[in-house]
């Protein structure tokens, strides 16, 4: 568990970097909005994981992956200007894949829903895990239950 003051540490570099692309025009590169989702800080401070999201043209994320890679030092020159710190900790930039993954997995999602919703590929037994699980069917009849007898 992080204590409070690597979580302090965390979110000061954050939103300084987030200054930092901002001031310098790293913020869009190559028409590729790059956002900092979160910095984490090691319990020494001496190192720091900056976790990176590249939003448009995928085909391009890694070439500006390793451009933002390369501008490491430089990255850490301009941290120490605004910062704080006895130490100014090495910066490991990692790209963070979560908001695709989510986005790939909704697609799958809304495609499994539009094959279930269509009725001709309507199935009686649907097969998991290699069970067979019969399809819940819902017969009109059902709403007109009789009385129970007492």
């Amino acid at each position: 568990m992080k204590s409070q003051r690597q979580l302090q540490i965390g979110e000061n570099i954050k939103r300084i970097m987030s200054e930092i692309f901002l001031q310098e025009d790293f913020s869009v590169m190559m028409n590729n909005i790059i956002t900092i989702i979160e910095a984490d800080v090691s319990p020494d401070a001496k190192n720091v994981k900056i976790f990176v999201d590249l939003l448009g043209d995928s085909s391009k994320h890694q070439q500006i992956f390793d451009k933002i890679c390369a501008f490491a030092p430089h990255f850490r020159y301009e941290l120490a200007k605004k910062i704080d710190l006895r130490m100014i900790p090495e910066i490991v930039f990692i790209h963070d894949k979560t908001f695709q993954n989510a986005s790939a997995i909704e697609a799958l999602i809304t495609q499994e829903a539009q094959y279930f919703a269509d009725p001709k590929y309507a199935q009686k037994n649907i097969k998991i895990g290699g069970k067979k699980y019969n399809k819940p069917t819902f017969d009109s009849n059902d709403s007109k239950k009789k009385p129970r007898k007492k």
